[in-house]
């Protein structure tokens, strides 16, 4: 006869594991960004900043979502160095965007977006470090919340079996 409680007890613990990677891994992602949230009128822009090294990583990352994206809307971001030369300055065709850059100074990078459709937008600016390793956290913890849940999936029908045995 197979106990289901320590299946229970092993799988819960695996989903209490799981939850706590992914938590882990949501609060370090978001220490290294900046993010801003606003309404751009007509011809508005917003700035975004967020000081970097590329001691600490060398590969940045800019993410821009535009609620209700209309395709005529015309909307202009560029990121700009500490030097206060811009890296990239891109047309924004689809929300959301994201997109990668080299960080080869120390000092403030800034993400700026520009309005310069026909109507008020409302604008999601991030700008910050690209996490590193986020990929193996983001396995291991799925992995260990899918294992803990068919493992309590699979407790609960032993333990449901041995109740109606029993009687």
């Amino acid at each position: 006869m197979v106990k289901p409680k320590p299946i229970i007890i092993v799988s819960g613990i695996l989903v209490l594991i799981g939850i706590a990677i992914t938590a882990y891994q949501s609060q370090t992602t978001s220490e290294n960004l900046s993010n801003q949230q606003n309404t751009l009128g007509i011809g508005a822009q917003m700035i975004v900043t967020k000081e970097m090294s590329p001691d600490s990583n060398q590969k940045g990352v800019y993410s821009i979502q535009i609620t209700d994206f209309k395709n005529d809307d015309n909307v202009k971001a560029s990121i700009i160095d500490p030097t206060g030369t811009p890296i990239i300055i891109k047309s924004i065709t689809k929300s959301p965007i994201q997109e990668m850059f080299k960080i080869a100074s120390s000092g403030n990078y800034t993400l700026q977006i520009e309005n310069k459709g026909q109507r008020e937008i409302q604008v999601l600016g991030i700008i910050g470090y690209y996490p590193q390793g986020i990929e193996l956290a983001d396995i291991s913890g799925f992995i260990a919340l899918i294992i803990g849940l068919s493992g309590l999936a699979v407790g609960m029908m032993y333990l449901i079996r041995n109740r109606v045995r029993s009687s």
